[in-house]
């Protein structure tokens, strides 16, 4: 049995996105904006405007 495995099937992306792309990704499959780990992510990465813009089209929904 080959131990190999294909990258394809792992379901992880190959092109590189940015910490905002990846802070919206994080929200639009759910995770909570006064998530610790949202919150951490949002002062390392300097995106308190980008979670800023993201609280207040999701309260106008």
């Amino acid at each position: 049995m080959a131990d190999t495995v294909n990258e394809a099937e792992l379901g992880r992306s190959k092109q590189s996105t940015t910490p905002s792309d990846h802070l919206i990704h994080l929200l639009t499959i759910g995770w909570p904006t006064d998530s610790p780990l949202v919150r951490r992510y949002v002062a390392e990465n300097g995106l308190s405007s980008v979670l800023k813009d993201w609280m207040n089209k999701s309260e106008k929904r």
